[in-house]
This record gives structure tokens, C-alpha cells and sequence, in this order.
């Protein structure tokens, strides 16, 4: 590292010396003290994650993840360890779909140790938050010139954020990445060539979306490289290190291009052509990305605060640019931006719970809190009262730690919910499979997670994250025709989809969480090519517009929609059905039994149909008629307690007649 010595400045009046000192002071402490700081960057970490952990657990009675792709890793790495490929099942599906190799090689190391997939899974989560958290506090020391306090209090609020908290128990890679993000940042600010080299390319096996910080690194050091010309404080790496540097990140990064290219022969993981493919900026929003998942997921609770900072900080980014002069937050800014701009321009896309914009949330912390300090540092200038300036700075982090406080506490309950949610879903799902098919069974479904993991069934993954010939297809109008080709070439005997993505026609679910489990509603269904037919995207989306309206009692806007399916899919008894029960609310009793017979006529076995057709006949007294719909929706679903009761009254009302009838 080519160091270059610092000229002597124009010396301070005493005033100045006297200012200048009171505010820039730090802390003098002992080094038991900063033992113990250290303790707490590490125990805090695993106490505020356990919070979660325990009320998830007391609140649901199982374990679980608030998302499916844990599940994803899981299966790849257990694989990995029990067959030694790279596959999704067994040995047989070689491919790279998971989007965090690193991360899915690390768990398969874990998994020689343990079988236990969650308490792995868990146990790496709150592992890579607690080292995090080291990372952090070290990088914030740096930042903040060595002042322990400062750093402390920026480390705190990164452990008690909400996000963090509720993705280091999430089974994901996300934890890892924040990581090896702080940790290269750390290296890189330090000057530590090796160490720096190392992160900086494992930052792109751990997640694509990393090339964001390779840009922003080498952005800022060029930065660094035209500023340390008049600048003689900057520091730069020596030729050698810089031969270094290249070597190893090269290296590390051709590993990783060429793994990807022998398992799947493409560069980057399915993962990523397929969310690229699905979440096309074709069909979604560019503005309401930047709008809602990215400017209102920054604006809520304790971050309206630190952006604050943050928007100091840019203008003071803007403002050193002006004046020529290097300025220590542009890595983390120039990072921030990038990383946004790519997933506008490629994938306007956040995931739930904001997931991919979670890596920025340590430096966005960083960023608001240097804010705050030169916001401090300014009014100490104006006004010559270091004691006021710091009390502006310790007001701001007490506010943020107040409201993030309470935001913790808030979304812990979020974490319960959602874990419940999708175990509920895809966990149940993939036991009843397990349970009730054979071992040769091929189940087609979108998602691969846990299904893939618990089912012990060979996937087919209609979404092309495990299945990448079905990539390129995805967004083709017909790619519900090409997938009905595809399952039937590769001997699909199931399908599992949630509703919202695919829906079949005319055909009871074996398995189904539709009555106990809005909104998102899976099902499972015995599959026969030729036989069971899947609605196309466009009609599904139209229903689901439909049953949207249903809700709304809105009839003539659910006609014209219905009218609109019925031209896609004409053989839609769901579609009947729909516009049935719009007929009713307009209190049109001839369309509505006319809907409800032809969505019969198409689906023998609609208990709902039968039901309410009972119900009609029912009420204007055609008591033979309604008995033969009950008891149709009784031998469909024994156990539906209106068909029971109804038909109660129906044989009631029959046997009163008969009486009359024989006086």
C-alpha cells in the first residue's frame, strides 16, 4: 500500500484547537470496557434474533421459514452430502438452481455434521448475523474515525433493525451476503489487498446482484485514484497489490462462471434467467418499484429518520463532487444506487418483504448516521458549542433506536405469521405428497421448496428455477400449452400450484387449503395428460380479477370480465360459476340456475354448484329437485354442514307435502 505523507496544515487559533477538540474527542475507554462492547456486538445479535425464534415457535407449534426458498438450498445441499452432485433430486437433476452456490455448499458441509435442516439453517442465519454485527461495528469504527461510542451506537441500530432480525431466521443466504458485503467494505476502506480480493469475489458466488458492489468498488476507487492527486491523506494500493487483487477476484470469479456453465451452460444461475424471465419489466411497474419497494420500504418506521441522514449525506456526496473532494460515503452511496438501478432496469422486483433490497439496509444505516455526525459537525462550526452539536447527533440516534424499538417488536409478529403461512401451504403440501403418492411419482409445481425437500419426489418446476429448459418459454402466451407437453414428456402424475399462479379446470383437488387458508390457496391434483386441463394465464388472471369484483358485489363489472373468459376458456365451469353468483346479486334467478347448470353440465363433481342449486330450487319450493342436488353435494363432500341442514328442511318440506298430499 503506497502510503504519502500528509503536509502541514495552516495551524488553529486556540479557539478553534478549543472547539475543535471538544467535539472531535472521543471517548477514552479502558480495554476491558472495549471487551465488553465486543461481548455485546456479539451476544445482542443472538438475543434479539432468539425473540423472534421463540414467539414464532410458542405462536405456531412448528417449525418453519416465512419464505419457500429456504427450502431450495436445503434440497441442493442435501444432496450434495448424501450424493455429491449438485442435483435437486438425488443424483438425477444436475443443475445450478440454486442462486447462492456459496451458501448451498456451506450447508451441505453442515449437513455431514446434522441432519436437523432447520436447526442449520438457523443456526447459519444467526451465525452470519452475529459476525455481521462484528463487521459492522468494525467498519463503523472506521467511519467514524475510531470514536467507540459513535461506532457502538451505529452497530446497535443495525442489530435491532426489524429486516435483519427477520431474515437471519429465514434460511436464506441474505445474512451471509450482508456479511461478506461489510467485511469487503472493511478490507477495501483498511486497504487490505488479500483479505479484500477474497470477499470481494465471493461476494458473487453468494448472490449475482453482488456486481452491484464490484461497480460501486471500482467506482469509488477511481475516485480515489483522481482525488489522491491533490488529496495526499488518500490512500491507494501499491501495483503489486493491485496484480494481486486482480489474480485472486479473477480467479475466484472464473470458478464461478465455470461451475454455472458446466451444470446448466449459462453463466449465471436458473435462478436468475428465470426471475428475469418471470418478473419481466414488460409486464411489471418500473415506477411503482421505485416508488413502493424501494422508496416507501426506506420511509417507514425507524428508517423516516435515518434518511434524514441519508439525505444529507447525498447532498454532501453532490457537494464534495463540486469541490473535488473524495468523500467517505460514496462506496455505500454509489452501491445503493447501482443495486437499485439494475433491479429497475432488469427486475422491478423487491420479493416479499422487500428480500432483495435488505443488503443495502446496513449501509443505508452507516450512511443516515454519518449524516448525522456532520449535520453535528456543521452546527458545532456555527455555533462554537461542541456540547449542543453532540446533543443534535444523540437526539436523532435516540429517536431512531425509539422507533426501531418498537418496530422490532411490531414485526415479530409478522415473522409467526408468515412462517405459519407458508408451512401451512407448501410444508402440508409436501407431507400429504409424501404421504399419498408413490416413490415414482413426478409432481409439477412452481414452488420447488419445501415440496422438493419433504415430498422425496422428483419436481418438475413449471417456474424454471430447477428446470431451465422451460426458461424461455415462460412469458409466451401458449406456455400453458407448452407445459402441458413438457409434464406429459417428462411423466408428471401431479400437479401443486397455488391458485393465484395456475388453476385447473374442471377437476376437484386432492389436496387443497381453500377453506381454511385465504388468500393464497394451494392445491394438489392427480394429473392426466390429455384429461386435465390447465387455464391459460390470461383467463386465470381474469377470474381472479372476477372473484376480486365478487367480493366487491360489483355484477356488472364480474359479467363483462366472465364474458371476457368464457372467449378464452368457453369449457370454464369456474367461469359459470362466477357469472352465476353475479346473476344473483342482480336478483336474475333464470340466468343464475341457467349458469349454475351449465357449470355442472361441465363439471359433474361442482359440490359448490350443486349446493347453491339446491339452495335456488330450495326457495322457490321444488323440493325434488333440491334434494337431488343436496344429496349430490353430500356424496361429493359428506361432511359440508349447509347441504346437510338444507337437505334436512328440503326432506322436511317433502314429507309435509306427502302428508297433505294423503289426507
Amino acid at each position: 500500500m503506497k502510503r504519502i505523507k500528509i503536509p502541514v496544515k495552516k495551524k488553529r487559533t486556540n479557539k478553534e484547537n478549543f472547539n475543535k477538540y471538544n467535539f472531535e474527542s472521543q471517548f477514552y475507554v479502558r480495554r476491558p470496557i472495549r471487551i465488553l462492547f465486543y461481548v455485546l456486538v456479539i451476544v445482542l445479535p443472538i438475543v434479539f434474533a432468539y425473540i423472534y425464534f421463540r414467539f414464532a415457535v410458542r405462536s405456531n407449534k412448528v417449525f418453519s421459514f416465512p419464505l419457500d426458498d429456504p427450502w431450495i438450498h436445503l434440497t441442493f445441499a442435501r444432496n450434495i452430502a448424501e450424493y455429491f452432485s449438485f442435483s435437486y433430486f438425488k443424483n438425477e437433476m444436475v443443475t445450478a438452481g440454486s442462486t447462492s452456490p456459496l451458501y448451498t455448499i456451506i450447508l451441505s458441509l453442515f449437513f455431514i455434521i446434522s441432519k436437523d435442516e432447520m436447526v442449520i439453517s438457523y443456526g447459519l442465519g444467526v451465525l452470519f448475523f452475529i459476525l455481521s454485527s462484528l463487521s459492522f461495528y468494525k467498519l463503523s469504527r472506521l467511519e467514524f474515525d475510531k470514536d467507540i461510542i459513535f461506532a457502538l451506537l451505529c452497530t446497535g441500530i443495525f442489530i435491532i433493525d426489524k429486516w435483519i432480525n427477520f431474515i437471519a431466521l429465514s434460511g436464506m443466504e441474505t445474512t451471509m451476503f450482508i456479511f461478506l458485503l461489510i467485511l469487503c467494505s472493511y478490507f477495501y476502506r483498511s486497504r487490505s489487498a488479500v483479505p479484500f480480493a477474497i470477499t470481494l469475489g465471493l461476494i458473487l458466488w453468494t448472490r449475482p446482484d453482488g456486481v452491484a458492489f464490484i461497480a460501486a468498488v471500482v467506482l469509488d476507487y477511481i475516485l480515489v485514484k483522481v482525488y489522491s492527486k491533490e488529496d495526499l491523506k488518500l490512500f491507494v494500493f501499491s501495483d503489486k497489490e493491485l496484480k494481486q487483487i486482480a489474480l485472486i477476484f479473477f480467479g475466484i470469479v472464473a470458478l464461478y462462471f465455470g461451475m454455472n456453465l458446466y451444470l446448466s451452460g449459462s453463466l449465471l444461475p436458473n435462478t436468475y434467467n428465470a426471475k428475469l424471465a418471470y418478473y419481466s419489466p414488460e409486464f411489471r411497474s418500473r415506477w411503482d418499484f421505485l416508488q413502493i419497494e424501494v422508496w416507501e420500504y426506506f420511509k417507514t418506521g425507524s428508517y423516516y429518520v435515518l434518511m434524514i441522514g441519508f439525505l444529507f449525506s447525498v447532498g454532501k456526496l453532490l457537494y464534495d463532487f463540486w469541490k473535488k473532494s473524495y468523500n467517505q460515503n460514496s462506496l455505500y452511496i454509489f452501491f445503493i444506487l447501482i443495486l437499485v438501478f439494475i433491479y429497475w432496469l432488469k427486475l422491478p422486483y423487491a420479493h416479499r418483504f422487500g428480500r432483495y433490497m435488505m443488503p443495502l439496509i446496513p449501509f443505508f444505516i452507516l450512511v443516515g448516521t454519518i449524516g448525522f455526525r456532520d449535520m453535528a459537525r456543521i452546527i458545532n462550526k456555527f455555533t462554537n458549542n461542541p456540547l449542543f452539536a453532540k446533543s443534535i447527533f444523540y437526539i436523532f440516534i435516540g429517536v431512531t433506536y425509539f422507533i426501531g424499538i418498537k418496530n422490532y417488536d411490531e414485526n415479530r409478529e409478522l415473522y409467526a405469521i408468515q412462517c405459519k403461512y407458508i408451512y401451512d401451504r407448501q410444508v402440508k403440501a409436501a407431507e400429504w405428497i409424501k404421504k399419498f403418492t408413490k416413490e415414482d411419482d413426478v409432481i409439477a409445481t412452481h414452488d420447488v421448496g419445501a415440496i422438493g425437500y419433504y415430498s422425496d419426489r422428483k419436481i418438475v418446476d413449471v417456474a424454471g428455477l430447477v428446470t431451465p429448459e422451460l426458461i424461455t418459454k415462460i412469458n409466451d402466451r401458449d406456455y400453458v400449452d407448452y407445459m402441458q407437453k413438457y409434464m406429459t414428456e417428462k411423466g408428471v402424475t401431479y400437479l401443486a400450484f397455488l391458485r393465484e399462479w395456475f388453476r385447473v379446470s374442471n377437476q376437484n383437488p386432492m389436496f387443497t387449503t381453500v377453506n381454511s387458508l385465504p388468500p393464497e390457496i394451494m392445491e394438489v391434483y392427480k394429473y392426466t395428460p390429455g384429461k386435465t386441463h390447465i387455464l391459460s394465464r390470461e383467463a386465470n388472471s381474469l377470474l381472479m380479477r372476477a372473484q376480486t369484483l365478487a367480493s366487491q358485489r360489483a355484477p356488472q363489472q364480474i359479467i363483462y370480465v366472465i364474458n371476457r373468459v368464457l372467449e378464452l376458456e368457453p369449457e370454464s365451469s369456474q367461469a359459470y360459476y362466477l357469472r352465476a353468483y353475479a346473476y344473483s346479486l342482480m336478483k336474475d334467478d333464470v340466468n343464475y340456475e341457467k349458469d349454475l347448470k351449465k357449470a355442472i353440465e361441465l363439471f359433474p363433481d361442482f359440490k359448490d354448484a350443486h349446493l347453491y342449486l339446491g339452495l335456488l330450487y330450495s326457495d322457490k319450493g321444488r323440493f325434488d329437485e333440491a334434494k337431488e342436488q343436496l344429496s349430490r353435494t353430500l356424496e361429493l363432500e359428506p361432511s359440508n354442514v349447509r347441504a346437510m341442514n338444507s337437505l334436512k328442511i328440503v326432506d322436511d318440506s317433502l314429507s309435509a307435502r306427502q302428508s297433505t298430499l294423503l289426507r
